[in-house]
């Protein structure tokens, strides 16, 4: 029974999975392959867009000019918005939507730990925000091939690891809210308006002070796509995303053990 939470999660979860997976394909692919158009675009407009928009591209906009940057600023910072919002839909429904359904009551009446079935689940949660990131990354490398360019697999790799872990995070902060509010909404909305505000901080932080300090707590520059697309994974980087990670996964664990789980 106890590996079956996590099986049974997966398997409930099958066609979403599958749908947010050939959404995925398709909108990288399809923004993928604009990269000749798009590339051409911004080495002559460029000079006249406002500077204080030109960090949405990259520094001075340079990095639309070849495709590992293109990957980062529009795969990863732009289209690749669909994989954070996937991770917050799953991350706050996974536990506290069973809750609200009534489905997770009758599974507590069996011979398994409210802390197995926390796990578990979030070890399903994983799973799918790693499932979705290879597609992320396989759909990468057809746009790729189909414009006749290459991305090197150090930068896909060390791109798509720091991608698993910021969306995994998010993910992770979500479930445990859900899980300790049986709300999904109470974890949905949370993580989505930071989310929101946290993307759009990062891409702004260049103008001024107030807004570099702020930055400070948007998770997405600890990412630091942009950077990766030429530079080594920063240790220091990952560390602070972990940390958020496993001080939401164990608070989480902690309170949904104790509390009434509610009856709708």
């Amino acid at each position: 029974m106890l590996s079956n939470v996590f099986l049974k999660t997966l398997y409930e979860k099958r066609i979403a999975i599958i749908g947010w997976a050939i959404g995925i394909l398709l909108a990288i692919i399809g923004v993928g392959v604009m990269f000749p158009s798009i590339k051409e675009i911004f080495g002559s407009q460029m000079a006249q867009i406002p500077k204080e928009f030109q960090g949405w591209f990259g520094e001075n906009g340079n990095m639309m000019s070849s495709f590992k940057g293109y990957v980062a600023t529009e795969l990863v910072g732009n289209v690749g918005i669909m994989l954070v919002i996937q991770a917050i839909i799953f991350g706050s429904s996974l536990l506290a939507g069973d809750e609200e359904n009534n489905v997770l009551q009758p599974l507590l009446t069996l011979p398994i730990s409210r802390r197995s079935i926390y796990a578990q689940k979030w070890a399903a949660l994983a799973v799918i925000n790693l499932t979705l990131v290879i597609v992320w990354a396989i759909a990468v490398e057809i746009a790729a091939l189909l414009v006749h360019e290459t991305v090197g697999f150090n930068i896909l790799f060390r791109i798509g690891i720091v991608f698993f872990l910021t969306n995994l995070a998010l993910a992770t902060i979500a479930y445990s809210i859900g899980a300790m509010t049986g709300k999904r909404s109470a974890g949905g909305i949370f993580i989505g308006v930071y989310a929101f505000l946290a993307y759009f901080i990062n891409a702004l932080a260049g103008q001024g002070d107030v807004v570099k300090t702020l930055n400070q707590l948007s998770i997405f520059k600890y990412a630091g796509y942009i950077e990766l697309s030429s530079h080594t994974i920063l240790f220091g980087n990952i560390v602070v995303i972990v940390v958020a990670l496993i001080i939401f996964y164990v608070l989480g664990l902690l309170i949904f053990s104790r509390r009434d789980i509610q009856m709708n």
